[in-house]
């Protein structure tokens, strides 16, 4: 849909099914934020014991990642909008059940545990349903913009979540997980409206174990096929990768040297609040920009953000490069998400966005011990400089590569294939 004063698109919401799915996905979000923080304070509560609490924290992480190696397959196998009504109602009575047991004092530690497990697990499992679905709703040619407002929304929902989850917490221990089921409950009437273009059908459920298998084992065969994706996830992964490690490092800086907790907390507020900046200006020029320089530029600016932590570990500098650092972001993920995606099959969606996100994720998730292990071997400034190390090859690796470089705007993306 076109403004026909401007000749460029009209809102987003004005397209059918786009606020449906935005409520949907944003009050799926809102009920992950409340908890994320509380999940934690809960699990230490119930135990007493924080090599346990620790042990939990990592069990969930696991169970996310390998039950959604699997739900790639399945989400392109069944209907998006059956598979998202699932999901937030089974978590929305998860989230209650938990809330209510800890009301009338039958919370146990291991019972709290089992639930949340059980949670990951469906969250990791339909976890890409809503990009899934998100194509559909706006078609390939507005996916970036999309990509766009929700790198914004992602962030401003985040930056609250977390200290609206812990006044809950303090309040009342079981309301965040009330909120929770709340915010659920109002994903699955939100998502009760969404509807589909008739012309972008999905293929029917096959109950065939084989088939579903080989579905699965087609569909990441056909991301590692492409050069193009697979040189993008190891770009990315090594930039997400020092990016994460630099925010960890940050992090345990702080702690280190006894800053208040609220200091520490404040880091992550500007953090949110710079890239929810940066992806108004994203859902601008997103449209305008050639990706494959984008890339390039986009991440040589993320990396030079940190530059003022060469020089200093002041926590000014810390703010500073926090905000440098975060403005560019949500550009990159619209350019590169938005062009990865938009070029997917629907049919594929599901399966690309597991075999991609997995990947990433590998790299990401070893963050926190590299940085933890290095920063008492070569001090904050010599854990900075490597990690922008990385992040320059990654730069290198993107302007080197000639598939990369050559990817237009988005207005030309029928021109080149994955």
């Amino acid at each position: 849909m076109t403004d026909a004063s401007t000749g460029r698109p009209g809102s987003l919401f004005s397209v059918p099914g786009y606020p449906a799915w935005f409520g949907a996905d944003t009050f799926l979000l809102c009920s992950s934020a409340v908890h994320w923080i509380v999940v934690s304070l809960m699990a230490y509560r119930l135990s007493g014991s924080v090599t346990l609490a620790g042990w939990f924290a990592t069990a969930r992480g696991i169970v996310s990642v390998v039950t959604q190696v699997l739900g790639g397959t399945f989400i392109d196998r069944h209907d998006h909008r059956t598979l998202i009504l699932v999901q937030s109602g089974s978590c929305g009575i998860l989230w209650f059940v938990m809330g209510l047991l800890f009301v009338t004092g039958r919370l146990t530690f291991f019972l709290f545990a089992g639930l949340c497990l059980a949670s990951s697990a469906i969250f990791g499992f339909l976890d890409g349903t809503s990009n899934a679905a998100l194509i559909r709703v706006v078609g390939p040619s507005r996916y970036a913009q999309a990509e766009s407002i929700n790198q914004g929304r992602d962030a401003a929902v985040r930056t609250a979540g977390s200290p609206i989850g812990a006044a809950l917490f303090g309040i009342a221990e079981s309301l965040p997980f009330f909120a929770s089921a709340i915010c659920d409950a109002a994903a699955f009437v939100s998502a009760l409206f969404l509807r589909f273009p008739e012309e972008q059908g999905q293929r029917r459920t096959t109950p065939n174990a084989a088939s579903f298998f080989g579905d699965l084992i087609e569909g990441w065969q056909w991301v590692f096929a492409s050069r193009l994706i697979m040189s993008s996830v190891l770009i990315i992964g090594l930039s997400e990768f020092g990016a994460f490690a630099m925010h960890q490092a940050i992090n345990l800086q702080l702690v280190s040297s006894d800053t208040d907790a609220l200091l520490i907390s404040l880091v992550n507020v500007v953090s949110g609040m710079a890239t929810l900046i940066g992806s108004l200006i994203s859902a601008r020029v997103c449209d305008r920009i050639p990706v494959g320089k984008g890339i390039v530029v986009i991440l040589a600016l993320i990396g030079l953000g940190y530059l003022p932590l060469v020089f200093s570990g002041s926590y000014a500098a810390i703010i500073a490069s926090s905000i440098m650092a975060s403005l560019p972001m949500p550009l990159f993920a619209a350019l590169v998400n938005g062009f990865v995606f938009s070029k997917t099959p629907v049919d594929r969606q599901g399966r690309t966005r597991a075999a991609v996100m997995t990947t990433i994720m590998l790299f990401g998730s070893m963050s926190g011990a590299v940085a933890g292990e290095l920063l008492p071997r070569l001090g904050f400034h010599g854990v900075v400089l490597l990690m922008m190390g990385l992040i320059a090859v990654s730069v290198v690796l993107a302007a080197a590569n000639p598939l990369i470089r050559a990817i237009p705007a988005s207005p030309h993306w029928d021109e080149v294939s994955l």
